[in-house]
């Protein structure tokens, strides 16, 4: 009788414990994809500003998420380039049309938050939002947002920007495969 309750336990033991060893991530369109965008296209990506936690701010976030952004792009279109400085919505569009591109990106951070999880047991968190529009209409495709947060089960060296390629591939690649295309004029 005391090897089943050992076993159970241990078992109980190594389900939480590898229940932390995994990063989860949660996707939600607030926009959901209108099309499904043409892999001969181009896409122009603005640069968000860097985010922060509270009072504290993360230096070259804002260049890490539009980079994991552009790589999960060039895998489905011809040319991806990402805009060399922060600008408004507005301008982004316009350097986006004046570039003759098919599609801008705009990631926005929501959140950022980096920890000492090996020794708090607090996980880094983010949240972007992406918005897809086709440049010349000026057409939002679509706006997902997108949270993920690390494992807990960590030696050290985890940051925010490691929870960016999953969900971002996985967004990105529901552009290419879920609808039908979108037809350029």
């Amino acid at each position: 009788m005391k090897i089943k309750i050992v076993h159970s336990c241990l078992f109980t033991l190594a389900a939480v414990i590898f229940s932390g060893c995994t990063s989860t991530y949660e996707s939600t369109a607030s926009v959901p994809v209108r099309g499904r965008l043409k892999a001969d296209g181009s896409a122009y990506v603005a640069l968000p500003e860097d985010g922060h936690f509270e009072s504290i701010p993360y230096p070259g976030s804002g260049r890490k998420t539009a980079l994991a952004v552009s790589t999960a792009f060039s895998r489905h279109l011809k040319k991806v380039e990402v805009a060399p400085e922060v600008s408004s919505y507005d301008a982004s569009l316009e350097k986006a049309k004046a570039g003759s591109f098919d599609y801008l990106v705009v990631p926005t951070i929501l959140h950022w938050e980096d920890r000492a999880t090996e020794w708090s047991g607090r996980p880094d968190r983010i949240q972007i939002e992406l918005r897809t529009v086709e440049v010349p209409a000026a057409d939002t495709l679509a706006i997902e947002s997108i949270k993920g947060t690390s494992k807990w089960a960590t030696f050290g060296g985890d940051v925010p920007e490691d929870l960016l390629k999953t969900p971002i591939d996985a967004y990105v690649d529901s552009l290419f495969t879920n609808a039908p295309a979108v037809t350029h004029p």
